[in-house]
C-alpha cells in the first residue's frame, strides 16, 4: 500500500498540520470558540488545500458534541444536521452556546445558478450566532467573493487564510518515508518551494516520487509528472482554478502576467450585481488570495501573495513569453549615431564618447541590459534579414559578435528547455553574395550566410532541395512555433540576361588579374572591376520557393509564427523599385493561412507596419496577421529606428497573442500601441478582453 496517497480520506494521524498539541495560532481563535466580529469566521482556501482536512482536524481537537460540521451541497447532510436554516428554511438552528458550526462546502449560487443563495447562508449564519454558538465557513475564493457582502462590514476581520506549510509540518510529512522523502522535500525547496505550501502539493510530489523512484534524483523530471498526475487524477486545474476562482479572480490573474511582462491592462470593473474584484490596472483586486503564480518575484513580494504561488497553476499559466522582432541591423553600414557629432575633431570626438555616443546598435543593446535589470529581458530574438550590409568577413565578425552579445542578455523562462534556440535569423538581400550569383549553383550565393552564421537556425537556403531545408523551430513547452522562410532565395539576380555575359567577363578579367582567390585586387584596376561585379544592376526579388510553402501544415497544440525578410503585402510607403516584396505573395498567403500562421513577422522596407488579411472562400475563416519591423539601426529609412515586441501568452494549450513597435526617440526607446488578439480571430481586442473568460 503507497504511503503517500494526495486524496485519502482522514485520518488524524496523518494530519501534519492539527492534532493532540498541535493548534497553529492562525485557526486558533475559531478552533477555541471565539467570537467573531461578524456572522461568521471565514476560511479562504484554494480548492485541493485542504479544507475538509482542516474541519476534520478542528472537530478531533474539540470535545464531543462540541462540533457539527455540515456539507451544504449534500441534502443527507443538511437533514442529520437539522441545518436548513443555512439554505433558506425557517427552523431555529438546533445548537447550543460553545458549539462551534463548521460549513464545509457552502455550495453557494452564482446569480441565477443552482446552489445556496448567499444571503439565505449569511441570514442562517446570524442565526447560529444568535444561538451563542459560533459559525465557520471554509469558503474558495469564488465562495468568499459571493459572501463577503452579506456579512457585515466587519467581516474582513474575521476572513483567515492558512499561511503555507512550516518547515516541521513538511518534516512530519516526511517521516512516513525516513529513507528517502525528508532528502527530496530539501530538494524541492530548492529547486520549487511552491510544492511545499498546501498538504496536498507535498503529499502530491511525495506520492509521485514513490510510484516512480527512478525520478527522485532528478527535480525537474519528477515535478512534470506530478504536474500531470495532479491534472489526469485529480483535476487539479479545473478544480483550483475554474471552480474554486471567480471570473474576475481568473481575469485578475491573466491581467497579473500581462503587467508583469511590462503591458498595461485596461481596468475593467465586475458585472453589475457581482460580488467579484475587479482586475486591470488601477483595480483593487485581491490577487494575494486567489493565486499569483504568473507575477514576476517582485510583484509577488510587493504584493506578500506567497500563499497562492500555486506551482499547478504556474505551469497551467505561465509567465508571457517576450520575444524581440529585430531586422535591418545593416552591421558594417551607415548607421544612426545617438549623439549628433558636428564637431569633427579630436575634442568634439571625446566630448561625444562622455555623452555616450554609439550607434542604434549599441543603444538597443544598453536597452536590452536595462530590461533585463527589470526582469523583462526577452526570451527569444528573431531576426528577419539585412544582418549584416554587404556579406564580407569583417561585417559577418561585426554581426556574429553582436549577436552573441544579445543572445548572453535573453532571460530563462521555465517553458524553454536549455538547449533550445533562442536567437532565430532569415537572411535578407544585403546577406546575399552577389557576387557569386552567377555561379553554376543558385545556391552557392547563401553559402556564406551559412557559414558566418552556423549553429544559429536559419532557412538553409544554401541547400537545393527544399525539402531537406530546416523550416520550423519549435518550442515544445511554450506550444510556439517560428515557420522560417527564406525570402532572398534569389537577391542578387542579375536585371537583364545579357548582362550576365557581361558580368561573366567582368569576373574573368577579375579572376585573370589575380583577384578573388584572396580577396585582394592586382592593381586599382582591378578594384574597379571587383567593385562592378559587385555593384552591376541587380534585383532582389522576394520569393519563397515552392517547395518550401507546401511543407507548411498547421500544427496541432501549437500557435505558429513565420517569418521572411521581403513583406507580404504593400505597406504605407512609396518605394519606386522593382520587386520590392515578394513576388508569390499571394500563392504563400494562401499557404500560410491554410497552415494556420497565426502571425507573420517581416524586415525589409525600414518602416513599422501591422495589418490583418484574411483570404475569403479559401477555407474556414482564418485571419493572418502581418507585423513589419522598422530597421533596427541603418540610417537609410524615412521613421525612427525600433523593433517590434511579441508576448505570447499561453493558458493549458491555448494562446493569446499581443504586438507592439518600440522606437528609440530622442535616446530613449518608447513602446508604441499596443495589437492583442488571439489565433485567426477576426478582430483585435484590448489585454483586458483577453483576460476574461469567453475564450475560444
Amino acid at each position: 500500500m503507497s504511503v503517500f496517497r494526495p486524496s485519502q480520506s482522514y485520518r488524524a494521524d496523518l494530519d501534519v498540520r492539527l492534532g493532540p498539541g498541535r493548534l497553529p495560532s492562525w485557526i486558533r481563535p475559531p478552533a477555541e470558540g471565539a467570537r467573531p466580529n461578524s456572522a461568521a469566521w471565514l476560511v479562504v482556501m484554494p480548492r485541493r488545500a485542504g479544507k475538509t482536512w482542516l474541519a476534520a482536524g478542528i472537530a478531533g481537537l474539540r470535545a464531543d458534541g462540541g462540533t457539527v460540521r455540515v456539507d451544504l451541497r449534500s441534502s443527507v447532510s443538511v437533514r442529520r444536521t437539522r441545518l436548513g436554516c443555512l439554505t433558506g428554511a425557517r427552523p431555529a438552528p438546533p445548537v447550543e452556546e460553545g458549539q462551534l458550526v463548521i460549513v464545509d462546502e457552502p455550495a453557494l449560487a452564482r446569480p441565477g445558478g443552482p446552489g445556496v443563495p448567499p444571503e439565505a447562508l449569511a441570514e442562517g449564519l446570524l442565526r447560529v450566532k444568535d444561538t451563542g454558538a459560533t459559525a465557520l465557513v471554509l469558503a474558495t475564493p469564488a465562495e468568499s467573493a459571493l459572501l463577503v457582502g452579506h456579512l457585515g462590514p466587519d467581516v474582513r476581520k474575521d476572513v483567515l487564510r492558512p499561511p503555507v506549510l512550516d518547515a516541521d509540518e513538511c518534516a512530519r510529512m516526511a517521516a512516513r518515508a525516513p529513507q528517502w522523502a525528508p532528502a527530496l522535500v530539501e530538494r524541492l525547496r530548492a529547486a520549487d518551494p511552491g510544492w511545499l505550501h498546501t498538504p496536498f502539493l507535498l503529499e502530491l510530489a511525495l506520492h509521485t516520487a514513490e510510484e516512480r523512484p527512478a525520478l527522485r534524483a532528478d527535480s525537474e523530471a519528477l515535478l512534470r509528472a506530478a504536474v500531470e498526475v495532479a491534472d489526469d487524477r485529480h483535476e487539479y486545474i479545473q478544480q483550483w482554478f475554474r471552480n474554486g476562482l471567480g471570473e474576475q479572480h481568473r481575469a485578475a490573474l491573466r491581467a497579473a502576467r500581462w503587467r508583469a511582462a511590462g503591458l498595461t491592462v485596461p481596468a475593467r470593473t465586475a458585472p453589475a450585481g457581482s460580488a467579484e474584484p475587479a482586475y486591470g490596472e488601477g483595480s483593487a483586486a485581491d490577487v494575494t488570495a486567489y493565486g499569483a503564480a504568473a507575477v514576476d518575484a517582485a510583484d509577488r513580494v510587493r504584493r506578500g501573495a506567497s500563499l497562492a504561488d500555486d506551482p499547478v497553476l504556474a505551469r497551467h499559466l505561465p509567465e508571457v513569453l517576450r520575444v524581440h522582432h529585430i531586422s535591418d541591423l545593416h552591421h558594417g553600414g551607415r548607421l544612426s549615431a545617438t549623439v549628433d557629432t558636428k564637431d569633427p575633431t579630436q575634442a568634439g570626438h571625446r566630448i561625444a564618447a562622455l555623452a555616450g555616443a554609439g550607434t542604434a546598435l549599441d543603444s538597443y543593446l544598453d536597452h536590452v541590459r536595462q530590461l533585463a535589470a527589470q526582469g523583462r529581458a526577452p526570451h527569444l530574438v528573431v531576426v528577419t534579414g539585412d544582418i549584416v550590409d554587404r556579406p564580407s568577413e569583417a561585417h559577418g565578425a561585426l554581426a556574429r559578435g553582436w549577436l552573441d552579445d544579445l543572445a548572453a542578455l535573453l532571460a530563462p523562462h521555465r517553458d524553454l528547455r536549455p538547449d533550445d534556440p533562442r536567437v532565430l535569423l532569415v537572411g535578407g538581400n544585403h546577406d546575399v553574395s552577389w557576387d557569386l550569383a552567377l555561379d553554376p549553383s543558385p545556391q552557392a550565393r547563401h553559402r556564406w550566410f551559412a557559414a558566418n552564421f552556423a549553429g544559429l537556425p536559419h532557412p538553409d537556403l544554401q541547400l537545393a532541395d527544399p525539402r531537406e531545408r530546416r523550416l520550423y523551430v519549435g518550442y515544445q513547452g511554450v506550444g510556439l512555433r517560428f515557420a522560417l522562410l527564406g525570402s532572398a532565395e534569389s537577391g542578387g539576380e542579375a536585371a537583364r540576361d545579357e548582362d550576365r555575359e557581361l558580368l561573366r567577363g567582368f569576373q574573368e578579367r577579375y579572376l585573370a588579374a589575380g583577384g578573388g582567390a584572396d580577396g585582394a585586387a592586382a592593381s586599382a584596376d582591378d578594384a574597379g572591376i571587383a567593385a562592378a561585379v559587385r555593384d552591376f544592376e541587380r534585383h532582389d526579388p522576394g520569393v519563397i520557393a515552392r517547395g518550401v510553402l507546401d511543407r507548411l501544415s498547421a500544427g496541432h497544440g501549437y500557435v505558429t509564427v513565420a517569418a521572411l525578410h521581403h513583406p507580404l503585402s504593400p505597406v504605407p510607403a512609396v518605394e519606386v523599385a522593382p520587386y520590392s516584396g515578394v513576388v508569390n505573395a499571394g500563392q504563400a498567403k494562401r499557404a500560410l493561412a491554410a497552415a494556420r500562421i497565426s502571425l507573420v513577422l517581416h524586415g525589409h522596407t525600414h518602416l513599422a507596419f501591422a495589418a490583418a488579411e484574411r483570404l475569403l472562400g479559401a477555407g474556414p475563416p482564418w485571419t493572418l496577421r502581418i507585423a513589419g519591423a522598422p530597421a533596427l539601426a541603418s540610417r537609410e529609412t524615412e521613421e525612427r529606428n525600433g523593433y517590434n515586441e511579441l508576448f505570447v501568452a499561453r493558458e493549458g494549450g491555448a494562446h493569446s497573442l499581443a504586438v507592439r513597435t518600440v522606437r528609440l526617440d530622442g535616446g530613449q526607446w518608447t513602446p508604441g500601441e499596443v495589437y492583442a488578439f488571439r489565433p485567426g480571430a477576426a478582430d483585435e481586442c484590448d489585454l483586458a478582453e483577453l483576460c476574461a473568460d469567453d475564450r475560444p
